[in-house]
């Protein structure tokens, strides 16, 4: 039993790991449609890309508390959806 949950672990780890992926790699084609490469802003994009990547890849190599890491994903969950809910001459100031 335990060798299955151990399976089931793994599998739902690589699904989340196929969505970040595939999330990632989403955000690029995106940036690649609307900005040539050339642009401030694309290259500011791509640069904040690598590093979520790279922070990414840096914490699942490290052996956190699963309930430090839900409380700080909760936080910036909430910073994320405060900021999307500003009108955009807010996020300015």
């Amino acid at each position: 039993m335990a060798n299955r949950d151990t399976q089931s672990d793994l599998d739902k780890a690589w699904e989340h790991y196929e969505k970040i992926r595939d999330s990632l790699n989403g955000l690029y084609e995106i940036l690649n449609m609307n900005l040539d490469d050339g642009n401030i802003f694309y290259q500011c994009a791509v640069d904040n890309l690598e590093i979520l990547k790279e922070t990414i890849i840096d914490l699942l190599k490290k052996d956190y508390n699963p309930s430090e890491i839900k409380i700080k994903m909760r936080e910036i969950e909430f910073d994320m959806k405060k900021n999307l809910m500003r009108k955009p001459h807010e996020n300015q100031k």
